[in-house]
């Protein structure tokens, strides 16, 4: 298996974590099948994708439920006053959204029903950027800050797949 070797003298699988981190194909720890391993991380992803979705079209604080003189508008993010947290928030929960839809599709691919996914996995991700927009104002958020935030579960990988195809062209080991 990759990303493992065995140790000859109590026969423990030890981990690589680099390899782990290159290689996702198959499971880095030991479980009855692989199915068990693909079905935990299917309920996590799916957990997680709808914690920050929720969080994102709920934000912290809630919305402000009617215009006032101060300038607040029906509708906007509370917490939205605060443009630097309120952009961290958004940041990190995009990006905790975009990762477990990637590992979702990516758990999911070549099984039955694989096209029924993506597609509500883009309208979702359609729906939450819709309600970012909605619920912060215009001058608040930096919605090309959303969209670096969207696409770094994918970068990432990219840019590990790069590193290790020069790691291997370049003959080097990576460590065990």
């Amino acid at each position: 298996m990759p990303g493992e070797h065995e140790d000859s003298t109590n026969n423990k699988t030890q981990i690589n974590p680099f390899k782990a981190i290159i290689l996702p194909t198959s499971p880095p720890c030991k479980t009855g099948t692989t199915d068990d391993f693909r079905n935990v991380m299917l309920v996590g992803a799916a957990l997680i994708a709808t914690v920050t979705f929720q969080a994102g079209i709920t934000p912290p604080g809630g919305v402000w439920q009617s215009n006032d003189n101060q300038g607040h508008r029906a509708g906007h993010a509370v917490y939205s006053a605060q443009k630097v947290p309120f952009q961290i928030f958004l940041l990190f929960n995009t990006i905790a959204l975009t990762s477990s839809i990637f590992l979702l599709l990516c758990l999911t691919f070549g099984y039955p029903y694989f096209l029924e996914v993506l597609i509500a996995t883009i309208s979702m991700m359609g729906t939450y950027s819709s309600g970012i927009y909605c619920i912060t104002p215009y001058e608040s958020v930096s919605f090309r800050l959303i969209f670096v935030a969207a696409p770094a579960p994918l970068v990432m990988r990219f840019v590990i797949w790069v590193v290790a195809s020069a790691v291997r062209h370049l003959g080097l080991r990576i460590p065990k």
